[in-house]
């Protein structure tokens, strides 16, 4: 006999049938929204065929003479790795190398492809970037294909630790030079992410055209100002679409007094303006708290945005359970 009323033509057990109907519905869309959220951030929006093993991020240090050769299966794309020379012994606490080595061997790290990293210790991203422009876009197709929301949490995620007592806290006090290139390249891996994707008017990478353009390598120099490295005297990059956009990108980032940009930015627009005119790149950097301008507030908005929905979730099912 049916919960909601002995006969099985009462309008009384249709309705009671809708309820039921609009419950399974419900829990399967919020099973699926709480399944999402609770991924680990190692899964991101890359084929199977380009995960690596972390062992072989290990094996690769040290042996760095060629670029790896694990690729997609689709078109053979050529896969850098982060610090894939020695990382020597210049460091104070044996935590800080051991550290390294933990997230260089970590799925979450590998399968984001971090172009900050890549620009300034990948020697075989260098490699890649010495074979042209045919290489290196299907490298950067793979770099652009990754979330970068959620990438971006895990390097943010990355440099807190890096900074923590129990690994490089003395030697990024010490200034120790690998320490803090890594701690920019966690920091500055959402601007260098989203300007590294930048695409020209015709379709190609705006990254890529600044470093195959052989009369006049200033543009490329734009890509290591989130890295803490200046704008060299005398570099004049192109007035194009894409050194523009890049600035701008970087103007986002540059009122946030913990990034490296902070440093460098306003310093390669006045330059840059000397040049292209005095509107081309802006200088009017609003100086801001972290957590406005940097990019954990952009990956924290979204958590706390699911968590919200989420709570909502289970409170409609809690009254959809009251009505039956």
């Amino acid at each position: 006999m049916p919960l909601n009323g002995p006969s099985a033509a009462s309008p009384r057990r249709g309705s009671c049938f809708g309820r039921r109907l609009l419950l399974a519905l419900f829990i399967l869309a919020l099973t699926a929204l709480v399944s999402a959220e609770s991924e680990d951030h190692g899964t991101l929006l890359v084929g199977s065929s380009l995960r690596r093993g972390s062992s072989h991020v290990l094996k690769k240090r040290g042996t760095s003479s060629s670029p790896s050769t694990s690729s997609s299966s689709n078109n053979n794309t050529i896969i850098p790795y982060a610090f894939d020379a020695s990382l020597g012994k210049n460091f104070t606490e044996e935590s800080c190398p051991e550290f390294f080595n933990t997230f260089l061997a970590s799925e979450s790290f590998i399968q984001c492809y971090p172009f900050s990293f890549f620009l300034q210790n990948s020697e075989s991203f260098f490699q890649i970037v010495k074979q042209g422009a045919f290489k290196l876009s299907s490298t950067m197709d793979l770099i652009c294909a990754v979330n970068g929301t959620q990438c971006t949490t895990i390097m943010d995620n990355y440099a807190k630790q890096l900074v923590a007592s129990s690994n490089c806290a003395t030697d990024y006090q010490l200034e120790n030079p690998l320490v803090r290139q890594a701690y920019n390249a966690f920091t500055s891996y959402s601007m260098l992410y989203s300007s590294g994707c930048l695409q020209s008017t015709s379709g190609s990478y705006c990254y890529v055209d600044s470093v195959t353009n052989s009369t006049n390598p200033g543009d490329s120099y734009l890509y290591y100002l989130p890295l803490d490295v200046s704008l060299p005297g005398g570099t004049r990059p192109s007035c194009s679409s894409c050194s523009q956009n890049v600035m701008s990108i970087f103007l986002n980032y540059a009122g946030n007094t913990s990034l490296a940009i902070s440093q460098t930015y306003v310093p390669a627009a006045q330059q840059i303006n000397v040049f292209c005119g005095p509107n081309f790149a802006s200088t009017a950097v609003t100086v801001a708290s972290a957590s406005t301008t940097s990019s954990v507030s952009v990956a924290t908005a979204t958590a706390n945005a699911r968590e919200a929905l989420v709570a909502g979730g289970l409170a409609s099912f809690a009254l959809l359970l009251g009505l039956l």
